[in-house]
């Protein structure tokens, strides 16, 4: 006997609750010394400062002039997360073999936010972002200037919400990759905000408020993503990988077969591995040579 599709949908958008709160914590206990530079800059229309780090390739000299990519962090990590799974010294040795372009790299602190602006205004993770941390990095850092020089990068949660930058300011960047993001639709980004049980453990109704279907259907990828024209010259790719979360896989296959079937140009990678850092950081050097290309 067949589950209605109802209760399929149900189960699905429940089960992309868990993948979107699901921590990403992968790095062994033992780090390496810190790679990455940290500082904290005051949070938009607050008085709270979040902490974020940088990465500079080897051997950055003060006239040198450097895309900036921003990377948002997904659940359960932080500006560390570099640190942590050992990306830095990774990096160094991708870009010293020529493998990944230079770069300067900006690890905003998202906590548990989804890298959104919240709907009760105490949070603007976004505006934080776009409107503050950028223009410091670029000032501090001689970065080149952006849309042309500037790319954003997110994994899992911060997968999502790199999408949400790219959709509310397609015009700030030159290419956006989401590696291992839960894409929802209008029912799933429904259910996730007013059935889940992700409710009762992060404030959803003070990050959407109290949204109706119109309204997030006003901001549904799949309806508003739909022609060539749409991304406005925004270079999209996607990864997720092949032993991925269930939901991830069929989220990002979803939202890939609607971008082919809009004749929307994008990339899709598929890669080997789970939703771990394990994977991501060989993925990450392909991600950065394709969006970082001339």
């Amino acid at each position: 006997m067949h589950a209605s599709p109802q209760r399929c949908h149900r189960r699905v958008s429940l089960a992309l609750a868990f993948v979107v709160a699901s921590a990403a914590l992968t790095a062994s206990c033992s780090s390496p010394p810190p790679r990455l530079h940290y500082d904290s800059l005051a949070l938009s229309g607050g008085n709270e400062h979040l902490d974020y780090a940088v990465y500079t390739p080897p051997g950055f000299a003060a006239d040198e002039a450097l895309p900036l990519v921003v990377f948002l962090h997904g659940a359960g990590d932080g500006p560390d997360c570099f640190d942590e799974a050992a990306v830095g010294q990774h990096l160094d040795a991708e870009i010293a073999a020529g493998r990944v372009p230079r770069a300067v790299i900006v690890l905003p602190r998202g906590d548990f936010g989804f890298w959104e602006n919240w709907a009760d205004g105490s949070f603007r993770y976004r505006d934080w972002v776009t409107a503050e941390l950028m223009p410091e990095i670029a000032a501090r850092y001689h970065t080149r200037p952006c849309p042309s020089g500037c790319h954003l990068i997110g994994i899992s949660m911060g997968g999502h919400g790199a999408l949400r930058f790219a959709f509310f300011q397609p015009d700030l960047f030159a290419s956006v990759a989401a590696i291992s993001a839960p894409i929802l639709d209008t029912d799933d980004a429904w259910k996730l905000t007013n059935e889940s049980w992700l409710r009762f453990v992060i404030p959803t109704d003070r990050i959407w408020g109290a949204a109706d279907r119109e309204s997030i259907a006003r901001e549904d990828l799949f309806v508003r993503w739909s022609e060539p024209t749409d991304l406005q010259g925004l270079r999209l790719l996607l990864a997720w990988g092949d032993a991925d979360h269930a939901q991830i896989i069929d989220t990002n296959e979803r939202f890939d077969r609607h971008l082919r079937e809009s004749e929307i140009p994008h990339t899709a990678l598929i890669f080997a591995g789970r939703h771990e850092w394990k994977a991501w950081k060989p993925v990450l050097d392909e991600v950065l040579a394709i969006q970082l290309a001339p």
